[in-house]
């Protein structure tokens, strides 16, 4: 059960990522942080590091999990959920080069 909320957390991710970078780059700043655009994207940059970072982790013990699961369907569902993972952490990873230098 925590293998599908963790693939449905990361496909958010995988959605959301690209929406709020958008954003970003139009010069939205959330109304919660308190100081000014070039902090904010400073703390934006490190979240997206930290995904990157996690997507990469998470992709790679999911992966390394298929080798143990002695179920056929469940090698595929892992082998979904790593391919996720590393999607979090691509989509993260150019969103980070992408940006505005601050």
């Amino acid at each position: 059960m925590i293998e599908l909320i963790s693939l449905i957390c990361s496909l958010a991710i995988c959605v959301a990522t690209p929406i709020e970078m958008a954003k970003v780059r139009n010069g939205w700043v959330s109304k919660k942080f308190e100081g000014n655009r070039a902090g904010f994207l400073a703390a934006y940059a490190k979240q997206l590091n930290m995904l990157v970072w996690i997507g990469v982790g998470l992709g790679t013990v999911t992966a390394a999990m298929i080798a143990i699961e002695s179920n056929p369907g469940e090698r595929i569902f892992k082998a979904v959920a790593a391919a996720v993972w590393f999607a979090v952490a691509a989509i993260s990873f150019v969103s980070r080069r992408s940006l505005p230098a601050y």
